[in-house]
Formats: structure tokens, C-alpha cells, sequence
């Protein structure tokens, strides 16, 4: 057998090897002894990174969770996050009696999760929405309903996790709730409308009261992970009939037809990425002390770029990858209440910074090593945090091979937080992920960007 051809040999072996391992941070292990096997390593390819505010716009409509309530980022600013929403009539033809006389209409909400300083009181506003939802329309991070400036309702809350109660009936088990008690006056327009053509079907009564906006009016303290699903996520009326005391419950996103979404706005002033303002700017980590960004919710991701693979492919000619292990360092936070995203996904970009996609729309992310799959959209890869070991890391093997081959653009990658999960088709697909998290990735002298490559030359 000829050099080159035992070569081929070992890339196939290794291949193999990345199909058997179940953890990719232990892949090539056995490859380091390059003078049994003939393969080179390097891990001192050049990798540049910086900091994009996203081009795309983030979906949040019908996105869990929705996020209420504003905290403090001390690397990247200020975030304020405000659900709009839906209400559903919880019936037809809805009739409270001959001479109704309402006692109170109160909000209340599900939260499962609090971000930011626990130790500070949480105050929403509760308005009504002077614009209603557009069935034609999607909702983004950005987007925004006119609404009312007089609040219909107000509460202050010190937020608290307690076990969640076993069933809604159980009383005396605590729920993590925020409750709202709605203004006299809009309590008893409702009751007017009882037996009237407001309650009479869903589509009238949203002609009626297009929506709720819930909007945080104090200074940065937490941010609240609402369960609008829940059976505790309702607006409910207390009502009488003579000596008869009856509710009614409106439900919210429990209903499927029930529209809602969340707005996040980030003021990054003083920061080092303030001068993002426009979609695809750029801030290299060179001007960051070496530090890039990701964070959830705000179009904030970090662009890896390899600016001498030219030069290291005519330097190493004709080559086989066996291994390449992306490697990116985490710097550990400052605030214990932000945590780095569990996940990241490596979507390929171009020089305005934009997430490429398929003749389909779909984007093109870094695919698993799979056979035919770097070509394909149904197998992305993710980077998987280690938090012992404070860093992400991405085995991007085929992807890279292609790469050298001139197969893939050599533009750069951009990581942003996501899920990969499993599809109802047996195929892999791309959740984003709205839970406010934040990663600083550090690329500095000390504590690089890295990629771990173990290749064999052919020639």
C-alpha cells in the first residue's frame, strides 16, 4: 500500500472513530502520536472574533417562555422585556347572570423562572392594547402594539420560586404568581357587556379587548419567565347574583387560537458594543480586550473568521482531515444570575454578516459528520457547553474538510444560542432559545479561540 493510500485509509478509520465516540471532547485522543498513524496536528491556526448585531430579525411569536420584567447585564447593558398578548372568552354567548354586580377582575401570572437580582421588587403594568394583532402578520423581538398610557392594573412583586402546586385544586400548595387586580372601570365594562354581541363569540369580544400589554415600569432588577399555558396564567372576574357568588374565567395562551409575543428592547449604552446600532455591524474583539458576545433575545452573536486557511492549505498541500475540534473559552461571568446558553449553533455568514440559507429559506448551520450531510440542512451540529471546563466546544470535522476543499465559503461562522432537537422526521432541526442568556468569549493571548486539527497530507 503507497503512502497515499494508507493515509486514505486513516481518514476513513478516523471517521469511524467520530461515528463511535459518544463524547466528542475525547475524539482523537488516540491520534496524538502522529509518528504511529502519520497524520499532523496544528492548533495554531489563526481565529479572529468579534461581536454582530444580527441581521435577521428573532421570531418570538408564540415563542415559550415570555419573558415580563427588566434586569441589569453589567458587560452589555440594560435589557426590559414586555409580553402582548391575546385573551380568550372562555366560552360563547357569555351571560353572568340577570343583575350581575362584579366584586373583582384580577391577572394572574405563571412565572417558572426569574433572571437577574432576585433581591429587588418587580413592578408590571397592565394596559390595554389599542392595536390588535394582525392574523397576516409575524411578531419579532422588536416588535411592538400601540397600547393605552393608562394602565388598567398595577403589582409589585418579590420574586420567589416555591414548589409548584400537584394540582390546580390544591390551595394550599404555593404557586409562583404575579397577581394583578384590573381598575373598577374596566371591570364593570366587562360586566356590561354580559349577554351582549361582545361575549357573544371570541372574534367580538377581541374586537372588544384586543389584548393585554404587560410592561415593567422599574428600574433593572429581574425579568420573569412566564407560563402563558398554564391553568394559573388567567384574568378572572368575581362576580354576584343576589347572594350568589360566581366567577368567570378568560384564559390566555391555554386557547391555541390565543396570539401573544414578546418584546425585548437592550440599551447597551456605555458598554463596549454600543456602537451597534445598525443590523450587521461589527465590533472585532480587538477592540473588546479580546472578548466577544453572544446573548439571547438581543441579535448579539459572535463571528469566528479563519483569515489565513488560504495560506495554510497551499503551506500543507494536498491534505485529509481526520479531526477538527473547535474549541471557544468561556470567561466566567460576573453576575451569577446570567448563565452562558447550554447550546450554540455555528451558522455559516458572509461579509455583511448575514445568517446564509438554503434555496428553501433554511439556514445553513455547521452540520454533524455524516455521510452526505455537510451538504444537507437536517443535521446541524451544536456546541455544547462544559461549564467544568468553561468553554464550548464544536467537532466540525466535515465542515472544515470542505472548507479547505472550497466547498464552503470561507466567510466566517456565526454562533448564536439555539437548541438542536429532534424532528417529528427523524431529522435534526434549530430552536432558538429566548431564555436570557449571555456568553463572553474570550480570545485572547491566554485563553484563545482554538482549533484542534489532526490531518494527513496526501502528496
Amino acid at each position: 500500500m503507497n503512502l497515499a493510500a494508507r493515509r486514505l485509509f486513516v481518514f476513513f478509520f478516523s471517521l469511524a472513530i467520530l461515528a463511535s465516540c459518544e463524547d466528542p471532547t475525547d475524539i482523537g485522543i488516540e491520534l496524538q502520536d502522529e509518528n504511529q498513524i502519520g497524520t499532523d496536528y496544528t492548533d495554531t491556526i489563526t481565529i479572529n472574533t468579534g461581536t454582530v448585531l444580527l441581521n435577521d430579525s428573532i421570531v418570538s411569536y408564540k415563542v415559550s417562555p415570555v419573558l415580563v420584567g427588566a434586569y441589569a447585564d453589567p458587560v452589555l447593558g440594560s435589557i426590559k422585556a414586555s409580553a402582548f398578548t391575546e385573551v380568550s372568552l372562555g366560552g360563547t354567548n357569555v351571560k353572568f347572570g340577570d343583575n350581575p354586580v362584579a366584586d373583582s377582575l384580577v391577572l394572574t401570572l405563571d412565572y417558572n423562572a426569574i433572571y437577574g437580582d432576585r433581591t429587588k421588587p418587580l413592578t408590571v403594568n397592565v394596559h390595554r392594547l389599542t392595536e390588535g394583532f394582525d392574523e397576516k402578520s409575524s411578531y419579532f423581538t422588536n416588535s411592538s402594539l400601540a397600547y393605552e398610557a393608562t394602565p388598567l392594573g398595577s403589582a409589585t412583586v418579590m420574586p420567589k420560586l416555591y414548589e409548584k402546586a400537584k394540582t390546580f385544586e390544591d390551595s394550599t400548595a404555593a404557586r409562583n404568581l404575579v397577581k394583578v387586580r384590573i381598575s373598577a372601570d374596566f371591570m364593570n365594562q366587562l360586566v356590561a357587556q354580559s349577554g351582549q354581541a361582545p361575549l357573544a363569540t371570541q372574534q367580538a369580544f377581541t374586537n372588544f379587548l384586543r389584548g393585554l400589554a404587560i410592561v415593567p415600569v422599574n428600574e433593572p432588577a429581574s425579568a420573569l419567565a412566564l407560563n402563558m399555558t398554564s391553568d394559573s396564567t388567567k384574568l378572572v372576574l368575581h362576580y354576584r347574583n343576589g347572594a350568589d357568588k360566581k366567577k368567570h374565567t378568560f384564559g390566555l395562551a391555554r386557547t391555541s387560537s390565543i396570539d401573544y409575543f414578546t418584546r425585548i428592547e437592550a440599551d447597551r449604552t456605555g458598554s463596549a458594543v454600543a456602537e451597534l446600532n445598525e443590523k450587521g455591524d461589527f465590533v472585532p474583539s480587538s477592540q473588546t480586550g479580546g472578548e466577544s458576545y453572544v446573548q439571547s433575545n438581543t441579535q448579539l452573536l459572535t463571528k469566528l473568521t479563519f483569515p489565513y486557511l488560504q495560506q495554510f492549505k497551499e503551506a500543507s498541500g494536498n491534505i485529509i482531515i481526520n479531526r477538527a475540534q473547535l474549541i471557544v473559552p468561556v470567561k466566567p461571568s460576573t453576575s451569577s444570575n446570567i448563565a452562558p446558553p447550554p447550546q450554540l449553533v455555528a451558522y455559516q455568514t458572509n461579509n455583511s454578516n448575514m445568517i446564509l440559507r438554503s434555496r428553501s429559506g433554511a439556514p445553513l448551520a455547521v452540520q454533524q459528520n455524516r455521510v452526505g450531510a455537510v451538504e444537507s440542512t437536517a443535521f446541524p451540529s451544536a456546541l455544547i457547553y462544559d461549564p467544568k471546563r468553561s468553554h464550548y466546544t464544536l467537532d466540525m470535522t466535515a465542515h472544515f474538510q470542505a472548507m479547505v476543499l472550497g466547498q464552503k465559503p470561507n466567510q466566517g461562522l456565526l454562533l448564536a444560542p439555539a437548541s438542536v432537537v429532534a424532528a417529528s422526521s427523524g431529522a435534526l432541526q434549530i430552536v432558538q432559545d429566548t431564555r436570557p442568556y449571555r456568553a463572553i468569549l474570550s480570545n485572547t493571548e491566554a485563553n484563545q479561540v482554538k482549533l484542534v486539527l489532526y490531518y494527513s497530507k496526501l502528496n
